[in-house]
């Protein structure tokens, strides 16, 4: 709950701070309208600031990976021969500043905005790819998982977007194939470095 203590706060503010400029500029016009005007603007502004900093709660800071790091990614290179390589990437626009967290049978990766990527490395096997929102975000949005799995030298790539829904948002995921559809567009994209394991 605390984590959304600066949304309200910061609602508040620009609520005040609308309704109060609006007052000055329609005074300074000669226009009145009293104070139901000015004041249910600056209240709706407020209220619309609070729903997107509480959507934007849920955010981490990422660190960007290196350009060795990415390069190594884009050479669909896995850490070690006899692993696999995982590739998460976020496309589009709905949403594209909330977060979405990605974790690996239980461990959280890394955080991706749209458009960026990760790229793990995994080892062969059964594995579950789990993608959820944190903040208010996390209340509006499914979330979903991908089961897949993982044999020494492959390459698993997921591309995941938002879709919109009458109750509730859900995230698409779709299996990339294509090698070459999968370097066009990671290239331009910038990867976020996945989280050590602990």
């Amino acid at each position: 709950m605390s984590k959304y203590i600066p949304a309200v706060v910061v609602g508040f503010i620009v609520a005040f701070g609308v309704s109060a400029g609006l007052s000055l500029l329609m005074a300074s016009a000669g226009a009145d309208v009293g104070v139901f005007l000015p004041g249910m603007t600056g209240a709706m502004v407020g209220v619309f600031t609070a729903y997107i900093m509480g959507n934007l709660a849920g955010n981490r800071r990422g660190k960007a990976a290196g350009e060795a790091q990415k390069q190594a990614a884009l050479d669909f290179r896995p850490d070690h021969g006899d692993q696999a390589l995982l590739i998460v990437f976020r496309e589009g626009f709905i949403g594209k500043a909330a977060g979405m967290d990605l974790s690996v049978d239980g461990r959280f990766i890394a955080q991706l905005k749209s458009p960026r990527f990760t790229a793990i490395s995994v080892a062969p096997g059964g594995h579950q790819l789990s993608m959820a929102f944190g903040g208010l975000a996390g209340k509006q949005n499914k979330p979903t998982v991908e089961g897949f799995i993982a044999k020494p030298g492959d390459v698993i790539a997921f591309r995941a977007t938002m879709a919109m829904g009458a109750l509730k948002n859900r995230i698409v995921v779709e299996r990339v194939e294509s090698r070459e559809t999968l370097s066009l567009r990671l290239k331009p994209m910038i990867m976020i470095a996945p989280e050590p394991e602990a």
